[in-house]
C-alpha cells in the first residue's frame, strides 16, 4: 500500500517539478539558517564581551578577598600576638638571658563574613568562566554550520546533518542558558559586595542593597 502511494506521488509530479521544489526548499532553509546563525552569533559575541569585563572586575575583588581566609599581616590578631613576642625577645637579648619567652599562637579562624564572601565570589567566577566556555563551544558549532553557502542537493543534506548535530548538542538550550548563568553570577557578586559593605558601614550597605535589588528585579 505504501509503495503504491509513493509511486503515485512520483507520477503526480514531473522530475523538473520535484527538482524545483527541492531547490526552493533549499533556498528557504539557507535563508533561515543565515538569519538564525547571525542572531545567535551576535548574542554570543555580546555575552563574551560582558563575561570578559565582568571576570576582570571580579578577579580583582577575589584576589583581595582571598587574603581574608589566610593568616597574615592583614589579620589584626596576628599583629597583636607577634608584636609582644618580639618585644620580649629583644628584652631578653639585652639582659643576656639564656632563654626567650614565646607566646603560643592560637589557631587562625577566618571570620564568618569572609567565608560567605569568598564562597559567593568564587562561585560567581566559576559561573562566569563556565558561561564563556559554553559561548565558545556554541560559536564553534555555529561557524561550522554556517560554512556551507550553496544550495545544492548535497549541501542540503550536509546542512541537515549539521543541524541534527546542533540539536544533539542542545545549542538552542545553551544559548538560552548562558545569559541565565551570567545573571546568577552577577547576583552572587552583588550579594558578596553587600556583605563587604555591611561589615564596613550600614548606610552605604543599605543604599547599595536597594540599588542591587532594583537591578536584579529588572
Amino acid at each position: 500500500m505504501l509503495d503504491e502511494w509513493i509511486k503515485a506521488l512520483k507520477n503526480k509530479h514531473s522530475r523538473e517539478e520535484r527538482t524545483m521544489a527541492l531547490d526552493e526548499s533549499g533556498d528557504i532553509m539557507h535563508a533561515h539558517s543565515i538569519t538564525m546563525v547571525k542572531r545567535w552569533t551576535k548574542e554570543m559575541d555580546v555575552l563574551l564581551t560582558f563575561v570578559g569585563l565582568f571576570s576582570a572586575v571580579l578577579t580583582a575583588f577575589v584576589v583581595l578577598s582571598y587574603q581574608l581566609l589566610r593568616p597574615g599581616p592583614a589579620d589584626p590578631s596576628a599583629i597583636v600576638i607577634q608584636t609582644p613576642a618580639q618585644l620580649v625577645g629583644f628584652s631578653c637579648n639585652a639582659l643576656h638571658q639564656p632563654y626567650r619567652f614565646t607566646t603560643p599562637t592560637p589557631q587562625f579562624a577566618a571570620p564568618t563574613y569572609a567565608i560567605w564572601l569568598n564562597s559567593l565570589w568564587f562561585s560567581s567566577l566559576v559561573l562566569s568562566l563556565a558561561s564563556a566556555a559554553m559561548a565558545f563551544v556554541v560559536k564553534q558549532l555555529l561557524s561550522d554550520y554556517s560554512s556551507l553557502s550553496s544550495t545544492t542537493h548535497e549541501t542540503i543534506l550536509i546542512r541537515q546533518y549539521r543541524w541534527n548535530r546542533l540539536m544533539r548538542w542542545r545549542v538552542p538550550a545553551i544559548v538560552t542558558a548562558v545569559p541565565s548563568l551570567l545573571q546568577v553570577a552577577l547576583a552572587l557578586f552583588l550579594s558578596g559586595l553587600i556583605i563587604v559593605l555591611w561589615s564596613a558601614h550600614p548606610i552605604v550597605a543599605t543604599v547599595v542593597s536597594v540599588i542591587a535589588a532594583l537591578v536584579l528585579a529588572f
